[in-house]
């Protein structure tokens, strides 16, 4: 390997090389023959990754090649800033696919990872000095172990290790995970609760169909827990699943209570590999039949009969996932920088991270707290602010937006955002354990805000014949611009609630 043949190619050039039928052609004949690949390394996933996210990343590529032979190439992505420019210098530069790929390494020959990285590397760190070179999750050691040998790449790398459960379908242990007296008592359970109908979506308008409502439930949860909403952090994300769908390597699935979603996940898959890496999410209105570990215990069984051989659970460390597990192994995360802070940063976090575990505690859960807390402090000086200021808020007007009151639309639970009240984080998180309860809820919503929702739940009622009765809480909720129609939203709501039960 010469490092005349090794180049660095960037942006639209990268996109103009994977329009090329000649070059396809040599990277998939690499691919296949690379070791430790998966299928975010896929020629597909890589193209249709760079062409939906251009507007975010920058793609790079450091690529070795002699005449017509392609030896080796490693994909990456440069981050925007929010205007779209490049800062070159301090650059975070992230493998192909950052959070939307779970595992992140190089093309080449067995054996030649040292020499091609050492010299891609230096490029990439010539033309951004004190970047930072981020692979979340290199799935086999052997691509690292030289790194521990090399004095020069040792002193700017940190490898920080972390466990990785699977469901393997040869593994002695698959029969006994498939035989879990919980696992299958959940799974009976979910069965009495009524028609279950597991169902694997082949079709791209199902899919689209399936996609929108089910990112819905998924938002809730994530916003309910992290203070998170992927849909739109992260917009682009629908186009790329389309993508990747239409090209036959998602496997998307939902799990059904009679005809109605209560689970579904989607998938990255390759020959012999279904990666848990695209979305899991469940429906909190049946929280108590445990829809996504049943969801899981079903489509176990199912990929063994369609001939996968792993069902990668993906690292975590979450409790379900070692409940489904039959074996694990170790997947790595990389860092590479030159700049000195950003490099002892890296090594202070990786090792307060094992001290954690140490002690039981998961880091996930550990940085979770963390940011409730600042979220709360924040949430304090943002109120003692308002209530300085004297913030004032504009009426709704009554020609503005009709009173349309629905019940248990989540989506108008997302559009909540009273900045003089609760926040979003606290609303959602109480929200989402209320539906997870047994509560309902009906609501009214104008397009970008939530206006008035009312809870409510069913009891047994004290006539003879047992009869559902109908519960409304005391917290419901009404947003400032709606404070004039209060009693009138109340009134009409507790009507509909008293309808309702006739």
């Amino acid at each position: 390997m010469n490092q005349e043949n090794i180049r660095l190619v960037k942006g639209q050039q990268v996109l103009n090389l994977l329009e090329d039928p000649a070059f396809i052609e040599r990277l998939t004949i690499l691919f296949e023959e690379s070791v430790g690949t998966t299928v975010f390394q896929n020629p597909i996933f890589i193209k249709s990754w760079y062409q939906t996210k251009y507007s975010e990343y920058l793609p790079l590529i450091a690529i070795d090649e002699a005449g017509f032979n392609l030896n080796a190439v490693v994909f990456l992505a440069v981050k925007k800033e929010p205007n779209g420019t490049i800062k070159r210098h301090q650059a975070k530069i992230v493998g192909v696919g950052e959070y939307d790929a779970e595992y992140q390494t190089w093309l080449v020959k067995e054996g030649d990872d040292e020499r091609f990285l050492t010299e891609a590397w230096s490029l990439i760190l010539k033309d951004y000095p004190n970047c930072k070179i981020i692979f979340r999750f290199v799935p086999s050691f052997n691509s690292l172990s030289w790194i521990y040998k090399n004095s020069q790449w040792k002193k700017v790398s940190v490898i920080q290790e972390y466990h990785r459960p699977l469901l393997q379908m040869s593994h002695p242990k698959f029969k006994d995970v498939m035989k879990k007296r919980h696992l299958k008592a959940k799974y009976n359970r979910f069965r009495r609760a009524g028609k279950m109908d597991f169902e694997e979506i082949n079709e791209i308008n199902r899919f689209i169909e399936v996609y929108d409502e089910v990112m819905v439930l998924y938002d809730f949860r994530q916003g309910a827990l992290f203070n998170k909403t992927p849909s739109e952090s992260n917009p682009l994300r629908r186009s790329l699943f389309i993508s990747l769908f239409r090209q036959d390597l998602l496997h998307v699935s939902v799990l059904k209570l009679d005809d109605v979603i209560t689970s579904c996940i989607i998938g990255m898959k390759s020959k012999l590999w279904m990666h848990l890496s695209g979305l899991i999410t469940y429906s909190p209105f049946y929280s108590k039949h445990s829809p996504g570990l049943v969801h899981l215990f079903v489509l176990g069984k199912y990929l063994e009969e369609q001939g996968f051989e792993y069902f990668d659970l993906s690292p975590g460390g979450d409790g379900y996932k070692e409940r489904m597990a039959s074996n694990a192994d170790k997947v790595y995360e990389l860092t590479i920088s030159q700049d000195p802070f950003f490099k002892t940063k890296i090594d202070i976090r990786k090792k307060f991270h094992a001290l954690l575990l140490s002690r039981g505690v998961r880091s996930m859960d550990f940085n979770l707290k963390v940011k409730r807390s600042k979220h709360f402090i924040k949430l304090k000086a943002k109120d003692f602010k308002n209530r300085i200021v004297g913030k004032k808020v504009k009426l709704l007007q009554e020609s503005k937006k009709p009173m349309d009151l629905e019940t248990n639309n989540i989506k108008h639970l997302l559009l909540y955002n009273d900045d003089l009240g609760t926040s979003r984080w606290d609303f959602l998180s109480n929200a989402f354990k209320k539906v997870e309860a047994g509560e309902k809820f009906i609501s009214w919503a104008d397009d970008n805000k939530l206006l008035f929702c009312l809870w409510f739940h069913e009891t047994i009622g004290n006539s003879p014949d047992n009869k559902t009765a109908l519960v409304i809480n005391e917290d419901y909720y009404s947003h400032p611009v709606v404070a004039a129609y209060k009693e009138e939203v109340l009134k009409t709501g507790t009507s509909i609630l008293y309808s309702l039960n006739r």
